[in-house]
């Protein structure tokens, strides 16, 4: 599926975030790579770009951009870019001559839109346009969006000012050839060099359809809309089905506005993972030491790194670094790192009261902290698909319980639990998945 993107335009009003706006980053990407990576996963595979304002610097990323992704990329130059976004469509009327997506630089969306819009037929001489039927939509400038008037499926009037309206203009139209015919006849005729201008034209012959939609899009057009869009982003990665209460209400919160920092450095996923891997180190070597301020010091120390370790998938997601890899690398280095934390406070125990029960203690919650983790995933999968509001015992609860027997001085007391709380945990999760064979 061929797809056009309109990146032309100078986007004044977006400027304190960037000279170019199609560069503009949000979150540690571009918003034209955004828009791209979306497009990709709704089913776009060849893609033509048309740029206009700075855009040598628009084409240096784009064709970076394209080896990167190993996606087909077509610049297309527009000498006009000051006029209309009409006019940015037509600039490609020589390069496409069948049914084509057409996508705005500055437009995010859910990749579900435009699989919606290619799953619906698409006639000769008609025009989709994904319309968002969610009139109360908080992320849409109700003074700036563009409105749509549908019924029965088609589209009866378009404009920024028009008074009746059910629905808004979401950037994301599937078209025919027939999109072209009608930008010229909306210039020519009605001195018109607007995209909905053409829909409008259109729209009086019946071949402009609307397909509903209410999944997320925003038009990130300015510092407020810029806003909305970072926070929807970021509250995507709350409330995981695989966090804990701990992760959920304390790590999470906090992890995510560290990671907002972390994407604006070039630091990799696995360097985040690596890092919170060392605080653990360094966290249970002072556990072992013996004086309570080491303890204390080395409890806060891995309560810090149970937060940091939500950031290495945090920015993964946020940068499209996620990789199968990099989630078993953390896996692993936090299995070391639990292994590392209560052998250190076992120690610490140990050497104040020389009991081999100490020792076994230590052991039951080594092995508890482990099974929990090896039985997470098909857990996990039933709390997903039957369980739903359960609530999950995993590390963020053991870290968290490691830290508070740390600062309360109470770490033998603190290894008991743990020991108790993880292996009933891993018996319980074990008759759990039995009876739901």
């Amino acid at each position: 599926m061929k797809c056009l993107i309109i990146a032309a335009g100078q986007g004044t009003r977006l400027k304190k975030k960037g000279e170019v706006k199609p560069l503009v980053s949000l979150l540690g990407v571009p918003l034209i790579e955004r828009v791209i990576r979306s497009a990709i996963e709704g089913g776009a595979t060849e893609f033509y770009v048309v740029t206009g304002y700075k855009e040598m610097l628009i084409n240096n990323f784009l064709k970076q951009l394209e080896e990167r992704l190993q996606i087909s990329l077509t610049l297309i130059h527009n000498d006009e870019w000051q006029a209309e976004n009409g006019l940015s469509v037509l600039k490609a009327r020589d390069r496409i001559n069948d049914q084509f997506l057409l996508l705005m630089a500055d437009h995010l969306f859910d990749p579900d839109i435009i699989r919606s819009l290619r799953g619906h037929p698409l006639n000769e001489g008609d025009v989709l346009l994904a319309v968002d039927t969610d009139t109360q939509n908080s992320l849409v400038d109700m003074e700036d969006v563009t409105k749509v008037h549908i019924q029965n499926g088609k589209i009866l009037n378009i404009g920024k000012t028009i008074d009746e309206f059910n629905g808004f203009d979401t950037g994301c139209f599937l078209c025919t050839t027939a999109i072209f015919e009608a930008i010229e006849e909306a210039q020519n005729i009605h001195h018109d060099t607007t995209l909905s201008g053409a829909i409008r034209v259109l729209a009086e012959r019946q071949h402009a359809k609307a397909v509903p939609t209410q999944k997320f899009w925003i038009d990130v057009d300015d510092d407020q809309a810029f806003g909305k869009a970072e926070r929807y982003l970021m509250n995507l990665l709350k409330g995981k089905i695989h966090d804990g209460p701990i992760s959920r209400f304390l790590n999470r919160p906090v992890s995510i506005r560290c990671s907002k920092i972390l994407v604006n450095f070039n630091f990799t996923p696995n360097q985040i993972s690596i890092f919170s891997f060392l605080l653990s180190l360094f966290a249970a070597a002072f556990f072992a030491m013996g004086e309570y301020r080491y303890l204390a010091f080395g409890g806060i120390m891995a309560q810090l790194a149970s937060i940091i370790d939500g950031c290495d998938g945090e920015v993964a997601r946020f940068k499209y670094l996620s990789s199968n890899y990099g989630g078993w690398f953390d896996a692993v280095l936090d299995r070391y790192a639990d292994a590392f934390l209560l052998f250190g406070l076992t120690w610490h125990v140990y050497s104040t009261n020389l009991s081999s029960l100490v020792v076994v203690i230590g052991f039951m919650a080594m092995i508890g902290s482990f099974m929990v983790s090896y039985t997470a995933d098909k857990h996990d999968n039933l709390m997903k698909n039957k369980i739903h509001n359960g609530l999950r015992i995993g590390r963020d609860i053991n870290v968290f319980l490691l830290f508070l027997a740390a600062i309360s001085n109470q770490p033998y007391l603190g290894l008991m639990v743990i020991a108790v709380l993880m292996n009933v945990e891993t018996i319980r999760r074990i008759i759990v998945c039995r009876n739901e064979q």
